[in-house]
């Protein structure tokens, strides 16, 4: 009788159990379930909001330039909530360094606020701003969805600004509207005759009329796009991506900065000798760029100094001399010939201060010189770019003979720019010219140091070492220790004239115009 109650008991006990545990798994199931539903809704609804908010980045992109009186985007059923912020972020176009004056001055073309429409729910953020959609992920750090409005080919950038107006948030079934306030107001090129200061057109603080008005193309100093946004990471890896101007951070803001061309100086006069003073060439093609390199130098009757060099150094530390001496000694009058020294020293900026030396004595006879009189003083005209078989060009230090002026040794410091560096440094056993395409039998090839029969005339080996310098250079001149007849400044002059770049740093033309949007949530 016991036996069986115990039994029974534990049938009962155990069905219990069990019936318990199917229950327990049961509410899992459903919980677990449940969550994953959820997960999976909240997951196709920020999915959705990312569409709708890239729809709307076109939508709204109609509006504001002018394709479409209004628009409506739908949210559809939500999770999220939208919001409308028009103060939000800012972007400033500033062209600085605008004149030569000194100093030179910067002009603020457009400062606007750009404002944002925000979606926000627990799977994320996903925002519109300066017509560009970006997304924040979970560790903050922002993405582009879509691309802004912000558009940069061949040397020209266009950029229509737009402006988000308006305030308010909703939540659920979202219609945002869209209706214009301002489509396509010209800022640059603008011709306007106001006189007024400030941000906008004409340029403020000028010398000459010619900077008054904002006008195509723009020749000097650089273009700079600030963008200040929450969205920063994203605005940033676009300007990098998708330009090759420089870009730098500060926090949440990101400039991209673009070079302008000011162009070959055409006939200058030369630069004051041993200051700063310079004469600069920017944008010079990447090949054999040259059409035009010549100098005249104005000697003082009588001899006495005749060195002569044009240089460069970059910001890297690569440094750029051309090097003429003429052999003037004794007495050299208005109508005397001679001989001219020439040489190209370059140094790439590496580590390893190995540099690389060009040099020839061009006979008076051959067609690169010209000797004439400049109100009673002698003035040798030098062509740079001659390719005349008398200019070849020997891969050397000393493996020619030079002016008169130079001591026998062109390693001399005080006749050379960078001649201690000569002095000190090694030159390159070998080098080897290439990069910038075929150049008669001269590039590409490879020479050795005390090469004297290269096939590289004088007009060959500036173009190499001129397209490496740039592609913007200052043309600083210095002369050589003070003589009782040195090379007269004034009347001296020199012409450059070579192909323009087309790389993607440099900028030449601006369109940029204002949009104004207002934005308003209907839930």
């Amino acid at each position: 009788m016991t036996d069986t109650f115990s039994r029974a008991q534990s049938e009962t006990i155990g069905f219990v159990l069990i019936f318990a545990l199917v229950i327990a798994g049961a509410g899992l199931t459903v919980a677990i379930g449940g969550s994953g539903i959820l997960d999976t809704q909240s997951s196709i609804e920020y999915q959705r909001a990312e569409n709708s908010m890239t729809l709307f980045d076109s939508r709204a992109a109609m509006v504001a330039l002018g394709d479409s009186g209004g628009q409506t985007v739908s949210l559809g059923q939500g999770g999220g909530a939208v919001s409308v912020h028009e103060g939000d972020g800012w972007l400033r176009v500033t062209h600085h360094n605008y004149t030569a004056e000194n100093p030179p001055h910067s002009e603020v073309i457009f400062n606007e606020s750009l404002g944002k429409v925000v979606y926000e729910s627990d799977s994320g953020i996903i925002a519109y701003q300066g017509g560009g959609v970006w997304q924040v992920e979970g560790n903050g750090d922002a993405r582009m969805v879509s691309p802004p409005e912000f558009h940069y080919r061949g040397a020209t950038l266009t950029l229509p600004a737009i402006r988000v107006n308006g305030e308010g948030s909703a939540s659920g079934s979202v219609d945002m509207n869209v209706r214009p306030l301002q489509q396509a107001r010209l800022v640059y090129p603008n011709r306007t005759t106001d006189e007024d200061d400030g941000v906008g057109a004409p340029y403020d603080e000028t010398a000459s009329t010619d900077y008054r008005n904002y006008t195509n193309p723009i020749r000097t100093g650089t273009v700079n796009v600030t963008v200040k946004s929450e969205y920063a990471d994203g605005w940033e890896s676009y300007f990098r991506q998708r330009t090759t101007g420089e870009v730098t951070r500060d926090g949440e803001k990101v400039t991209l900065t673009l070079s302008t061309i000011s162009g070959p100086p055409g006939e200058f006069e030369l630069p004051t000798f041993g200051t700063e003073d310079y004469v600069e060439a920017s944008g010079i093609g990447e090949d054999h760029p040259l059409d035009q390199f010549d100098t005249s130098l104005v000697y003082g009757n009588g001899g006495g100094t005749n060195e002569f060099s044009y240089w460069h150094e970059n910001e890297s530390g690569a440094q750029w001399e051309l090097h003429i001496s003429p052999d003037i000694s004794g007495n050299f009058d208005c109508g005397d010939t001679t001989d001219v020294y020439v040489a190209q020293y370059y140094y790439n900026g590496s580590s390893h201060e190995e540099y690389e030396l060009w040099e020839t004595t061009i006979p008076a006879s051959s067609s690169a010189v010209t000797w004439g009189c400049n109100d009673g003083e002698p003035q040798l005209t030098l062509d740079l770019t001659s390719t005349d078989s008398a200019t070849e060009m020997a891969y050397s230090d000393s493996g020619v003979s030079t002016g008169g002026g130079s001591g026998g040794s062109v390693c001399d410091g005080n006749q050379w720019c960078f001649g201690s560096n000569i002095n000190d440094w090694s030159m390159k056993n070998e080098v080897t010219l290439d990069g910038h395409g075929s150049i008669s039998s001269c590039e590409p090839g490879t020479y050795t140091q005390g090469d004297t029969s290269t096939g590289c005339m004088l007009g060959d080996i500036v173009d190499h070492y001129l397209s490496e310098a740039g592609p913007n250079i200052r043309l600083h001149a210095k002369t050589g220790p003070g003589g009782s007849t040195p090379i007269q400044q004034d009347p001296s002059q020199g012409t450059l004239l070579y192909q323009e770049s087309t790389a993607g740093r440099f900028v030449t033309f601006l369109h940029i115009t204002k949009n104004e949007i207002e934005v308003s949530l209907d839930a």
